[in-house]
């Protein structure tokens, strides 16, 4: 299943900017908590983590964060290999570099992969994930129209 999200604007102004002084308070990408809320929203709050279970690779090319220069790298088709998809979940824990701490990913108190999705790949990437069967079985042919 690919899930497409978008974040609609705050209907007041005012509340993005309070949004907005909220998450410089934190290093917290708020992108990171849309399936959670989601998933919340449809009753399943209390069987969800309170972390990010998106893995993301930043550019991390401006060391001071007020500088806006992080971004999510794009995944190439020769980043979206069985090797580079399985490195991804295995991941176990996440070092917090600004809280000088270790999270271990836990289901309940069981270890579990800390993440269920990843982002941000390009189309050759994402239809070599879904043609080489590397998530799952896909057809490719079943999304092209066949009929003239």
């Amino acid at each position: 299943m690919i899930l497409i999200l978008q974040r609609r604007p705050p209907l007041e102004a005012s509340k993005g900017k309070k949004n907005i002084k909220l998450q410089k308070q934190h290093n917290c990408i708020p992108d990171e908590h849309y399936v959670q809320t989601l998933l919340a929203i449809h009753g399943f709050e209390g069987e969800l983590e309170r972390r990010t279970i998106t893995y993301t690779e930043w550019n991390e090319s401006v060391t001071n964060m007020e500088k806006k220069g992080w971004h999510p790298i794009t995944f190439s088709y020769a980043d979206a290999g069985p090797v580079q998809i399985k490195r991804i979940k295995d991941i176990r824990n996440v070092y917090y570099e600004s809280e000088y701490r270790t999270e271990w990913c836990r289901n309940n108190s069981t270890l579990a992969p800390c993440f269920l999705i990843a982002r941000k790949f390009s189309r050759g990437a994402a239809m070599r994930l879904l043609s080489e069967g590397i998530v799952s079985p896909f057809d490719a042919s079943s999304i092209m129209n066949l009929t003239p």
